[in-house]
């Protein structure tokens, strides 16, 4: 017969399927932590219901940093198709007119360009005013545009349209000269919330007209290829399709900004240089007449002639702070705090120099980085929680190591995604994995203190219910024993049971039965835990308890033979007190036996006891039931009594053959302790009853029945003493076989 304390492992990990083997509900519960960090991580990082600004404005920061480590193109200023023509403190200098300069040196600047070569010239000025000199300078400078028909003009959203929607049907975006012959495209920055310029959208939607418009760059390309000047790119699969050329989003209406350098990286010119022919006259000339400089139409090294606006797009702009067409960009000279700043017009010549040469950066898709973020949450928590199960004096030393492993998993997403960055033009997201890894091991720490706490919690919580609380205490400090497994050991096994239960309880009603019931378990169990006991299990009015195990005992066979008696004698007191309540009194059995058995924990993964099986065990339940057959309370096998004989007061029943079995074995009556004080009667009783067992079982019957009867005069109510007349009776008429040994066979459990 087999038995146990409940304890499942359900307790536990009670998410889990109890089908599944442990180390596979241990992995899925991983998964599914793993699960919810990237759930968290991509909400707090993506911006997908909502945005943080900490880790948005700590992702851009990292952002900047790759574009800083990477460091300048050396060779864009040379090969590039993009030459800035700027409007520069040196410009003031140079030209004779102040600022605002009047529409004849635009003018004369477009028609310059023009006749140098220019395929596309964008002038990223905003003129918002009439000429203050002459309108005629208005009329002039209309008149050079549409006949270059080669000028991009820029215009500006007003701050309501910011986000790219034009409601304003009479708009003319801030420039006088943008009208339905124009070509123009728009020059709003797009700012991130630390205020950096890190994207362009390709174009803004006019709500009027149900149109698309380019911004400046785009405007500026469209000349440059030949395109209708409205032309813009389209959205398909999180990429801008413009011509030819598929730019990756970076957020659903714009891209990333690949800056080569900081500002300065692309070739500039000073607008009076190009402003300088042989008909205009600068500051220098006037001053020194007879001087002609002319460095736009010198024959031999003036721009008309030595090819630098040939075939190119120019771009014409201001350099002076003072105009305010400054910005924050990602990549900074590095040379002093806040010199991350560029001007509009050279914005605009990385822009288009991105798209001219498909130098775009992709930025990781959701999936990816969800991806990403899952493998290293999962591979973080699954490393970091192992180590800390490992139970070892060092504990200290694997903390320090699960630390040192996850700074390493750090360091090797930065490198990685630099290096990603640097060489293959790639932007991985740094916040997301670097996240991940840091909420998983902060996770798997809370996780293993609440595993390790709830543990204990539940160790103390089931098993103080079923064993005496110094083995609660080894099991808390050590629940490696909670293990499956078992080992062979001899312990003392305890069967109990209340007689004619079944009987009782069909006369009691339910809460009358289950209250006295409660009383006589909690009773019963008390005194169990009080003689070092471990209570197996309860089995309706059963109990099932064994000495031994999981705490060593030298005297468990005492210990167990203690309790049992110690338990009748708390029933003669309940018995009393049922009997002035009015309900009928318990009468209890107990069977004892000590011998080999396998002691552990078994069962299913998710659900084991521990408990005791083996021969020894069953031999236990067999005398319980064999009370039944000689009226007693108290039966012991011959091994339990051979290690308490001296210590307690006990007589020779029988010898017997329990069901199922084949060998005889001695049981024993346990009456009471040795140092319990017994009458003298009774002490006469057990030398009568001694003598009358012996003539037994020489065959004397007369003797025998002589004997029995002399013990019946001190005790009248002992049964196993009429039960022997009545078979010294039997035998005398009707003689047992030669061989008989005096065994008797128990047919029933």
């Amino acid at each position: 017969m087999s038995s146990g304390v409940l304890f499942s492992a359900r307790t536990f990990n009670n998410i889990m399927s109890q089908r599944l083997s442990k180390p596979a509900r241990t992995f899925l519960l991983h998964l599914s932590i793993s699960f919810i960090v990237t759930v968290l991580v991509l909400l707090l990082t993506q911006d997908i219901l909502v945005e943080f600004p900490p880790l948005r404005r700590a992702e851009l920061a990292l952002i900047d940093w790759r574009f800083q480590q990477r460091g300048v193109n050396q060779t864009v200023r040379n090969t590039s198709q993009v030459v800035i023509v700027e409007i520069s403190q040196e410009s003031f200098k140079a030209l004779p007119e102040k600022w605002p300069w009047p529409r004849s040196y635009y003018t004369r600047l477009v028609r310059n360009l023009k006749r140098a070569g220019a395929k596309a010239i964008g002038i990223d000025v905003i003129f918002s005013s009439n000429d203050s000199r002459d309108p005629r300078n208005d009329d002039a400078f209309r008149q050079a545009l549409h006949e270059t028909q080669n000028v991009v003009l820029a215009g500006k959203l007003e701050p309501e349209n910011r986000h790219g929607i034009l409601r304003d049907h009479s708009e003319n975006f801030g420039n006088l000269f943008i009208d339905s012959a124009s070509h123009f495209g728009l020059v709003n920055a797009r700012e991130d919330v630390d205020g950096v310029l890190r994207r362009y959208m390709p174009f803004a939607y006019d709500d009027n007209t149900q149109q698309r418009l380019p911004t400046f760059s785009f405007a500026v390309l469209n000349v440059y290829w030949g395109l209708p000047w409205s032309t813009t790119a389209e959205i398909a699969n999180n990429t801008f399709h413009y011509g030819d050329r598929i730019i990756p989003h970076y957020d659903p209406t714009s891209f990333l900004i690949n800056y080569y350098g900081p500002s300065g990286t692309f070739r500039r010119i000073n607008i009076a240089d190009v402003l300088d022919d042989k008909d205009f006259q600068t500051v220098d000339e006037l001053n020194h007449p007879g001087e002609q400089v002319n460095t736009f139409d010198d024959p031999e090294n003036g721009y008309l002639y030595d090819g630098t606006f040939a075939g190119k797009i120019v771009l014409v702009g201001s350099t002076m702070p003072e105009e305010k067409d400054l910005f924050p960009v990602t990549i900074a000279e590095g040379k002093q705090e806040g010199d991350n700043k560029m001007y509009g017009v050279e914005i605009h010549a990385n822009i288009i120099e991105n798209i001219l040469t498909r130098n775009f950066i992709p930025r990781a898709p959701l999936w990816m980085t969800a991806l990403v973020v899952f493998g290293l949450s999962l591979f973080t928590f699954v490393l970091t929680a192992g180590l800390k199960s490992i139970r070892t004096k060092y504990s200290s030393l694997i903390e320090i190591l699960g630390v040192a492993l996850t700074i390493a998993e750090l360091f090797i997403i930065y490198w990685a995604s630099l290096r990603l960055f640097i060489e293959k033009n790639f932007l991985a997201d740094m916040t997301s994995p670097f996240l991940a890894v840091i909420v998983s091991y902060v996770g798997s720490t809370v996780y293993s203190y609440v595993t390790e706490r709830k543990q204990k919690v539940l160790i103390k919580s089931m098993f103080s219910r079923y064993v005496n609380p110094t083995i609660v205490d080894e099991l808390v400090s050590h629940p490696e024993k909670l293990r499956l497994g078992g080992e062979r050991k001899e312990l003392t096994v305890f069967f109990s049971d209340i007689e004619n239960f079944t009987r009782i309880s069909e006369q009691l009603p339910p809460e009358t039965l289950v209250m006295i019931l409660n009383d006589y378990l909690n009773v019963m169990t008390s005194i169990i835990f009080a003689n070092n006991g471990t209570l197996d299990k309860y089995e309706g009015d059963a109990i099932v308890a064994f000495w031994g195990a999981p705490i060593p005992q030298e005297d468990h066979a005492y210990n167990a033979c203690r309790a049992a008696v110690q338990m009748q004698e708390a029933l003669l007191g309940m018995r009393r007190l049922w009997q002035q309540q009015g309900r009928p009194p318990l009468n209890v059995r107990i069977g004892i036996n000590t011998g080999e058995v396998i002691v552990g924990n078994m069962g299913g993964d998710s659900r084991f006891d521990y408990t005791v099986i083996g021969d020894s065990v069953n031999l236990g339940a067999r005398l319980e039931s064999a009370n039944k057959q000689y009226k007693t309370t108290i039966l012991i096998s011959e091994s339990t009594f051979s290690k308490v004989k001296g210590r307690v007061f006990a007589r020779e029943l029988d010898m017997i053959v329990v069901a199922g079995k084949t060998e005889p074995i001695r049981v024993y009556e346990l009456i009471a302790m040795s140092e319990s004080t017994v009458p003298a009667n009774q002490l006469s009783f057990m030398e009568y009853y001694k003598c009358g067992l012996m003539f037994y079982r020489q065959r004397e019957w007369n003797s025998a029945i002589e004997a029995f009867e002399k013990a019946l005069a001190l005790v009248p109510d002992d049964f196993p003493s009429h039960l022997y007349i009545e078979r010294s009776h039997l035998y005398r008429s009707s003689p047992p076989p030669d061989d008989w040994n005096g065994v008797f066979i128990l047919r029933t459990k």
